[in-house]
């Protein structure tokens, strides 16, 4: 065998492969040899039947098994000798045999990148204090009695505030023209009959309707302007300002519930004492956990900058492509249009090809973590980190035991959840640090 390695770039490489006939030979005839250990043949008992009866039979098969393993194992030797740490194989293709009856390939291959650790031990995370002061408590407190306030008809006397509701008329006008007409690509808030809007709320499809609400009264008419952010999703309304005509045809009054007996019951809580009790054991409980995800993410982004090299080509595609697909879905989410993806597709391409760079990065660098630190992980570590998947993504059980017999998927989350331990272990030796900034 002769295998001839050109370097590409510090991550990709050439490997050409070629073999005598001879070679070819001695691989089929053990092929062949194995073939007949497991033939059956009219006349033979099975696996007795004569080497050269079986060749004839099974010719072409034992032919494409035997260029197929002489291939196989002489690039497997190839790597070996050559000290190659193998990433993927990007292409193979046929090459040119040296002589006749010989075989010959070329594969491109992306190798793991080499590069120096960083210093593992004290990577700065910050400090952050996680007590819950009693004034959060408070306003969690009271979060939880809004989110069980109800509305009630107001008064015609009555006046909105912030979180009443109306029941209103607006229609739009753009430089005195009905504001479909005048931009028919914003029709959709042009006007309505008997909309809903909550008074004051941040969340609005009409800029400023839910705040102008504010201070009015049930049956009133007026007109203010309503000024489209620089930014909005219809690029025709982007920086416009339009003149809206709103009547109030109802409102309805936010009425808290009274801190009884039967509230703290619903709430599973012997009092407001109890309830405060409980609302600061659970708000310590998420910001510890929000505190580690943070300094475990500081760890991650401390890593990826701290070493420096050339990351593999196709892997790296492939991860853009990825993170891409995700900003153009999370962009349509928003009621994004498609032709403004269109034009900003350069820009999101650039910003999933940086986000991928720097996951890649990452994931190189603790993955060298872990064999440095010789960092293994569990067999019930590792079902635990499959039982976290299954439950956070909602698999169906079809996909759960799809998920048991695909050997590639359970190797790509085995080094997942490895990464995740290596990150664990590097924040056991971290150093807090007053204004970390990464």
């Amino acid at each position: 065998m002769n295998a001839k390695v050109t370097p590409e770039s510090s991550t990709r490489s050439v490997i050409e492969i070629s073999l005598s006939a001879a070679e070819v030979a001695e691989t089929r005839a053990a092929v062949a040899k194995e073939y007949a250990a497991q033939a059956e043949l009219p006349g033979f008992r099975p696996g007795k039947a004569p080497v050269a009866l079986v060749e004839r039979k099974f010719g072409a098969r034992i032919g494409a098994a035997a260029a197929e393993r002489a291939i196989r194992e002489s690039f497997d030797k190839a790597v070996k000798e050559n000290a190659l740490d193998l990433l993927e194989v990007v292409s193979s293709d046929p090459a040119d045999a040296p002589e006749a009856g010989g075989l010959a390939a070329k594969f491109t291959v992306d190798l793991v990148p080499k590069f120096d650790l960083p210093k593992l031990d004290g990577i700065p995370v910050d400090d952050a204090d996680t007590k819950v002061t009693d004034e959060e408590v408070a306003k969690n407190a009271e979060s939880i009695r809004r989110s069980r306030g109800t509305h009630v008809p107001m008064e015609a006397d009555g006046v909105l505030a912030k979180d009443d509701a109306a029941h209103v008329d607006y229609a739009g006008t753009l430089d005195g023209k009905p504001l479909d007409e005048a931009v028919p690509a914003g029709a959709a808030f042009a006007k309505r009959e008997n909309a809903y809007f909550a008074a004051g709320s941040e969340y609005s499809i009409i800029p400023g309707l839910a705040d102008s609400l504010v201070g009015r009264k049930p049956g009133e008419s007026y007109e203010y302007d309503a000024e489209f952010p620089a930014d909005f999703y219809v690029e025709e309304l982007r920086g416009r300002k339009v003149r809206y005509a709103v009547t109030i045809r109802s409102a309805e009054k936010f009425v808290l519930p009274e801190l009884d007996e039967a509230y703290f019951k619903g709430l599973g809580v012997a009092d407001a004492a109890d309830l405060d009790k409980r609302l600061r054991e659970s708000m310590e409980a998420r910001a510890k956990a929000a505190d580690r995800a943070r300094r475990i993410n500081q760890i991650a982004k401390y890593l990826g900058k701290a070493a420096s090299f050339e990351l593999p080509k196709a892997e790296l595609e492939r991860r853009t492509e990825a993170v891409l697909a995700d900003l153009l879905r999370v962009n349509m989410d928003k009621g994004v249009a498609k032709e403004d993806l269109s034009k900003e597709r350069e820009r999101l391409q650039q910003a999933a090809a940086a986000q991928a760079a720097e996951r890649m990065r990452i994931d190189f660098v603790l993955d060298a973590a872990a064999r440095e630190r010789k960092i293994e992980l569990s067999g019930e570590q590792f079902n635990e980190y499959l039982n976290y998947v299954v439950r956070s993504s909602g698999m169906s059980a079809a996909e759960v035991n799809k998920l048991a017999h695909d050997r590639d998927a359970l190797r790509a989350h085995h080094r997942a959840a490895l990464r995740e331990r290596t990150l664990e272990s590097l924040l056991e030796t971290a150093a807090p640090t007053a204004g970390v900034s990464l």
